[in-house]
């Protein structure tokens, strides 16, 4: 979405994630041509007043991007990302093999698709190609049972783990399996759900933010708050937003999560990019018009 005032532009995206987000795209245009009428009328009086709105987290989080936007004079440099192992198993020793330049301080895999012999095999052929110093961040989408990660945990050097997002689809077993296995934890799904409240855990590590299916920056700033004041973790990541989606959470993590590695390596996904030069604050995004699709709020 694109707001203008006193001549300036701001831009926020709402992209629900099919399979994760709880609302539809329908549901989520249906909200916004809400907004923008009332916007349009002067009905709609500030950012304090969008709590009133009972926002769908996509929504909120596109809607508040482009109000922050607007309010942005220049912006930051973006942060290094934690790389995103993605592939068959060749591919990524074959990318690891070849990597030139320095070594992240983190990578990213996705495991629980294939058999738990298969991820316990990837991981321990790349844990012997990078360096000691490099951690990997593992993201189990609640796939295992409890005694599948047991299994996983004593299969492979548990202290090279930045962390696993999810290991089961019980939270309330993911502390039991740090003090049994030493395999620290994050919060994924757990924090997308509308009632959750940040608590320390025994063995959390990170909580990971997704602020298309979180809510709006409000909501994300107050979970990277609590978390910091517990010595936790934040760490921003992407539901496979585009350039203006993942322009604003490397801005967020940048700003708000200074030194951490986001999970901001999808671009890649795409098979074009929706922008097509250099994004500068206050001023109008060059769309390709390709993607260009005006909806009616009046």
């Amino acid at each position: 979405m694109r707001l203008r005032c006193n001549g300036r532009y701001g831009y926020g995206e709402i992209a629900p994630l099919p399979g994760f987000s709880g609302e539809s795209l329908d549901q989520a245009e249906r909200q916004l041509q809400v907004f923008c009428r009332a916007v349009n009328s002067g009905q709609f009086g500030g950012q304090t007043s969008l709590e009133e709105w009972s926002l769908s987290p996509s929504v909120a989080f596109g809607i508040e991007s482009a109000l922050w936007w607007l309010q942005q004079d220049s912006w930051v440099a973006a942060p290094a990302v934690a790389p995103l192992l993605n592939g068959t198993r060749a591919d990524i020793l074959r990318r690891l093999a070849c990597w030139q330049g320095a070594w992240p301080d983190e990578f990213k895999l996705k495991t629980g698709r294939n058999t738990l012999a298969d991820d316990c095999v990837t991981l321990n052929q790349i844990l012997s190609i990078v360096p000691a110093s490099v951690r990997i961040k593992l993201d189990a989408n609640r796939q295992w049972s409890f005694a599948q990660a047991v299994r996983l945990a004593d299969a492979i050097d548990t202290t090279r783990i930045a962390y696993v997002e999810e290991p089961t689809g019980c939270s309330t077993e993911f502390s039991r399996l740090y003090e049994q296995t030493g395999l620290p934890f994050a919060l994924d799904e757990t924090v997308q759900q509308p009632d959750y409240r940040f608590a320390p855990m025994p063995g959390l590590a990170a909580i990971v933010i997704k602020p298309t299916l979180v809510g709006g920056l409000g909501r994300c700033q107050q979970l990277v708050a609590a978390a910091h004041a517990a010595a936790i973790r934040a760490v921003f990541s992407s539901s496979y937003e585009s350039a203006i989606g993942l322009h604003i959470l490397e801005q967020l993590s940048a700003r708000w999560t200074p030194g951490e590695l986001p999970g901001l390596d999808t671009a890649t996904a795409f098979v074009e990019a929706l922008v097509g030069e250099t994004m500068v604050a206050g001023q109008p995004v060059n769309i390709k018009s390709t993607f260009i699709d005006e909806i009616d709020v009046t």
